[in-house]
């Protein structure tokens, strides 16, 4: 009977954290570069709870249970669709790589969000996140007025040269850590490098890759099986007090 508690409660514990996930990326469907997320869950024909000591396993729990895990969560790195905005500080990338964001501790991130303003200090920014890269550092301009080719030169409304926006990849097989608001961090031990395959599109944005169609069906699909767990969990709690009962007699 205990088992019966153990695999419900996984159950319920693994769908109420997909619904999350589902959840967080509906509320980033409009963010600019934002990247969806999926859980990947694992599933036990006979689950053995193990605990990994200097790489022996041993048993912790029992045999015999079906359950489900969160085994991780994946970000799908396929490309939004490109909307032009007409703003000037809007940019977007088509094709590989992320610009990337030098914070205020001096970190720097990476972002597909190119929707861009201009700080007190006339710097090329991010709002709440930090100062646009250029290939010669943050990026400084002399007013809002500019011209952006598409392979990342930014010039003046005179036609002077201001630098070049800083658009990088990974090596391959390395995964960007996901961070808040569209952000990515170098995974450690990695170095950027320059992307090849890219061209900057001025005045336009790109979208989220989120499919809200999806993600609907797919957040209708957990809370019913969430709803599944919870009524499951009701009956083998009833079923255990009877059986509780009929011990005492």
């Amino acid at each position: 009977m205990l088992s019966g508690y153990y695999t419900i409660a996984s159950g319920i514990l693994t769908r109420q954290r997909e619904i999350d996930t589902i959840g967080n990326n509906l509320v980033n469907a409009q963010t600019p570069g934002y990247r969806s997320n999926r859980l990947v869950i694992s599933s036990f024909e006979q689950e053995l709870i193990t605990r990994k000591n200097a790489g022996a396993k041993t048993v912790v729990g029992g045999s015999g249970a079906t359950a489900t895990i969160v085994d991780d969560v994946v970000t799908n790195f396929d490309s939004g669709m490109l909307t032009q905005t007409g703003r000037v500080l809007d940019v977007a990338i088509s094709g590989e790589g992320f610009f990337n964001i030098e914070g205020a501790d001096g970190a720097v991130f990476l972002t597909r969000n190119g929707h861009f303003d201009l700080d007190d200090d006339g710097y090329l920014v991010l709002p709440s996140a930090g100062r646009v890269m250029g290939i010669n550092g943050p990026i400084r301009t002399d007013g809002a007025d500019l011209v952006i080719e598409e392979s990342g030169q930014i010039y003046n409304s005179d036609g002077y040269y201001i630098d070049t926006l800083r658009v990088s990849t990974l090596p391959e097989g390395a995964v960007p850590a996901e961070l808040e608001n569209g952000l990515f961090g170098y995974p450690e031990g990695t170095q950027p490098q320059a992307a090849g395959n890219y061209s900057v599109i001025h005045k336009s944005l790109e979208l989220s890759n989120i499919d809200y169609n999806r993600e609907m069906t797919l957040l209708l699909e957990s809370q019913r099986a969430f709803q599944a767990c919870s009524s499951a969990l009701e009956v083998i709690d009833g079923l255990n007090r009877k059986a509780h009962q009929i011990a005492q007699v």
